[in-house]
């Protein structure tokens, strides 16, 4: 088969789908990864053939269009009922997940994703695996004939909310999320469906607890981390003398932040504990910080799949890269979580700033805690005390050793992505 995958062209998307393109590849299928610029470089170190569709483009996040309008979150969420349970759900969708939509979905067709369509038109794949955060790869497969699919890589926030509108009794306000998705589609004569907007399947990584959509089919697999490659640091050659902690906050952040609201009180917290924690901050992450421990050691990168076999317990912010291969090293966690609400603000000359959780943290912690496998970390309520405690107990208590190893079974037992490379076949041949 021809293969298409097509992600927002940043690694922490790219990433999660490298593994699929990858398996598929093996398998002997043409596989190709298409998106706009950005993401040519990695797509090529992982092994894969890179197609860059249209020409870079200006003007960042500093458009009238991408805001999120309190007004309109407030009026939609009464009119469809969002209950209290569903309210971080819903603003996760709207301020975060419509946000990124949009930018790669402006409202007058951009060239990139003309490109994109094109490609896909000439070069008629079997099979289309596409970002939900991008759905202009689903008006491509549509175009050019093929079967198609997501790839999930964290909770489906798209599919909760197609699924939130079509339990609605009455006619429901206008969708979004559709409104989006409309200005490429009927540029090509695409009809603006259910489908379009949820894909035919989905590649399903997130366990039962951490799903939001639940009538989609879904084909479940295991996430299987991939941080790209790297020379190892010498430092990491032999075993710690002490007990290792690896902090990390991800690659999204590093874009859009400037200081990390959790390393103060982390850093005060391990000073006087006998363990060394490895903070992977960069200069701009590090920012405000006037003095660093001895037993903390900050690195500007270094790939997860070479740091966290050599730890015993991760601090982190939930997002899916970190939380999956925290799981896969088997280790405890200590998640940052407020209890503030999510919020999104955009101004002139400046990228988005979210609000000091990550909108991946809640479902996170409450999958970790269910198992005993890790704690929540809240930087604004709980003193440096509380977090020494926190990072102690994650080191000696053994239910949360026990419960992290649990974890880690669970998320063994799931097939990999070589293992459901043949479902991805018979479904290219059930929808194409």
């Amino acid at each position: 088969m021809r293969i298409m995958l097509t992600v927002w062209p940043q690694t922490c998307h790219l990433y999660p789908a490298v593994p699929y393109a990858q398996a598929l590849q093996l398998a002997g299928h043409e596989v190709v990864v298409a998106c706009p610029p950005g993401a040519a470089d990695d797509i090529v170190a992982a092994g894969l053939t890179a197609v860059t569709c249209g020409e870079p483009e200006t003007g960042g996040w500093v458009r009238d269009d991408l805001p999120p309008d309190p007004q309109e979150m407030e009026h939609l969420a009464a009119a469809l009922q969002v209950t209290a349970e569903e309210r971080d759900t819903w603003d996760v969708f709207f301020q975060y997940y419509l946000m990124g939509v949009r930018f790669q979905l402006p409202p007058v067709p951009s060239g990139q994703n003309k490109a994109l369509v094109e490609f896909a038109r000439a070069w008629r794949p079997d099979l289309v695996l596409w970002d939900p955060w991008f759905p202009a790869g689903a008006v491509a497969a549509k175009v050019a004939g093929a079967a198609h699919g997501r790839v999930l890589m964290g909770p489906d926030y798209s599919g909760w909310a197609v699924e939130l509108y079509a339990r609605q009794t009455t006619p429901p306000p206008v969708d979004p999320l559709a409104r989006a998705v409309r200005p490429l589609a009927e540029h090509y004569g695409v009809e603006v469906d259910r489908e379009l907007l949820v894909g035919q399947f989905t590649i399903d990584p997130m366990p039962r607890e951490m799903r939001l959509s639940r009538d989609l089919a879904a084909v479940p697999v295991r996430w299987s981390p991939y941080n790209g490659g790297g020379v190892k640091p010498a430092w990491l050659y032999d075993k710690p003398r002490r007990p290792r902690v690896a902090m990390s906050v991800g690659l999204s952040t590093r874009s859009y932040h400037k200081g990390e609201w959790r390393t103060p009180k982390v850093f005060e917290a391990v000073a006087d504990l006998d363990v060394e924690l490895v903070a992977t901050l960069n200069a701009d992450q590090l920012e405000g910080i006037s003095s660093i421990p001895a037993n903390v050691r900050t690195v500007d990168y270094v790939p997860l799949l070479q740091l966290l076999p050599t730890c015993s317990a991760s601090i982190n912010h939930g997002s899916s890269g970190t939380f999956w291969a925290s799981v896969a090293a088997g280790l405890p966690q200590l998640v940052g979580d407020t209890d503030e609400p999510q919020r999104v603000i955009v101004a002139d000359g400046e990228n988005s700033r979210m609000a000091e959780r990550h909108i991946l943290s809640k479902p996170a912690i409450a999958y970790l805690e269910s198992r005993n496998a890790g704690l929540r970390l809240d930087h604004q309520k709980q003193s440096v005390e509380e977090i020494r405690d926190a990072i102690v107990a994650a080191l000696e208590d053994p239910r949360y050793r026990d419960g992290a190893a649990a974890v880690h079974r669970e998320w063994l037992d799931r097939p990999g992505p070589a293992e459901i490379v043949p479902a991805l076949e018979k479904l290219a041949a059930l929808h194409r």
